[in-house]
């Protein structure tokens, strides 16, 4: 009733002397502002930041499922004793494909925002303001603009259609930077040196293991031990080139982040510096290039776990064969030193997980929810209600045509 009300008032309000006044100099700064592009490139920078920031740490969770799946596919060999570690591992490894899903829905949801903050940053939406804008100007000067409370509805709206969305970004970006982003570094440090460690453990670690006594079965797992190690080279080739490629990027990044320092205020967001384009070109180049590193990393990866399961199976048919193993002092050291590694990784992975949703989910959830809201506050309905009535009225005209 309140929000009625004032959508009452608003129509029969009037504007002369310095109402008005100051009323044109607010819809001229408010159009000025829709044709300046610093909100827009700081929306974009913030957007471009993240997306390398998200698609580093996704690089870095490939990385440790594929070190995860190397120690597995060793411990395979090991008849009784390595189905129960592979066992021990997998809440890890499930968790880093968890997470790998929320980092995926991560970059999807920045890729997203960029794109959203590109199309309200385009003439469309500068044009729409403006002529708005004008309309509601000359309205002002019709009988004291007392008939312009639609007009100043629709200003409103175009307002916050071209603005609302890149300042809920900006404004992100300054809490990230204020807050998250510090805390999402030291988990990400964190993350890498944990997958390092359990990399370089996994890489040490052997275990001698039983023959198998079924020939015919021995010479299916000697099949299978030439696949998992061809997919154990494509692996470790594959992880070579994505830390490559995140050091290449990480490269382009500072780069691009120096240019961005020494530019001045006008360069920056005013105009298109060519050196600057430069940069940002390269680094976008270098992050599709860590994609398709990463793309065949999840390809080599699953080929190996698909070999592991078959591996596994024929293990589990062999375990009242086999003849158990004997590992060293130095290998059980190892195992230690893997669950340590591997529950440094999970406080990391959890906490990188907590950060990224924060950043890519409840953000844009509260953007959601300033959008019905402001929309509320203009048209003094609710945006569903409002959506609902316009499409009743849609099939109510059909079915009278009909």
């Amino acid at each position: 009733m309140a929000l009625s009300n004032e959508s009452v008032q608003l129509d029969n309000q009037t504007f002369n002397g310095r109402k008005r006044h100051a009323a044109v100099a607010a819809i001229l700064l408010i159009v000025a502002i829709s044709w300046m592009s610093i909100f827009d490139r700081k929306a974009q920078e913030y957007v471009d930041e993240s997306t390398v920031q998200a698609l580093s740490i996704f690089g870095t969770f490939r990385l440790a499922n594929a070190a995860i799946s190397v120690i597995k596919s060793v411990e395979v060999n090991a008849f009784v004793a390595s189905v129960q570690f592979g066992q021990g591992l997998d809440p890890v490894d499930d968790l880093i494909e968890d997470a790998s899903s929320v980092l995926k829905f991560a970059i999807g949801s920045l890729i997203t925002q960029k794109i959203l903050s590109e199309i309200v940053s385009t003439d469309f939406f500068k044009l729409l303001i403006t002529a708005s804008g004008l309309l509601l100007i000359a309205s002002l000067y019709i009988q004291q603009g007392r008939y312009s409370g639609f007009l100043i509805k629709m200003f409103a709206l175009a307002g916050l259609a071209r603005f609302l969305f890149v300042l809920v970004i900006v404004l992100n970006g300054l809490v990230d930077q204020a807050f998250v982003e510090e805390k999402t570094d030291a988990e990400h440090k964190n993350l890498q040196g944990s997958s390092e460690n359990i990399a370089s453990v996994g890489q040490t670690t052997r275990m001698d293991s039983s023959n198998p006594q079924s020939a015919a079965v021995r010479e299916q797992i000697g099949e299978l031990e030439v696949k998992r190690e061809a997919a154990l080279q494509a692996i470790q080739k594959m992880r070579m080139r994505v830390t490559e490629a995140q050091g290449k990027l990480d490269a382009s990044e500072a780069e691009l982040s120096e240019i961005k320092e020494s530019l001045d205020l006008t360069d920056r967001y005013f105009s298109n510096n060519p050196e600057y384009e430069k940069y940002k070109a390269d680094v976008e180049l270098r992050e599709k290039g860590l994609s398709e590193a990463l793309s065949r990393l999840e390809e080599h990866t699953e080929e190996l776990e698909n070999t592991d399961d078959e591996l596994e199976e024929l293990t589990d048919s062999l375990r009242g064969e086999g003849k158990g193993f004997i590992a060293s002092a130095k290998d059980m050291m190892d195992l230690g030193r893997i669950k340590e590694e591997a529950e440094e990784l999970i406080n990391s992975t959890l906490n990188l997980m907590a950060l990224l949703t924060l950043k890519a989910v409840i953000i844009p959830i509260i953007f959601l929810v300033l959008l019905l809201k402001g929309f509320r506050y203009i048209w003094g309905v609710d945006a569903r209600t409002f959506a609902s009535r316009q499409l009743s009225n849609v099939k109510e005209e059909l079915s009278g045509k009909a």
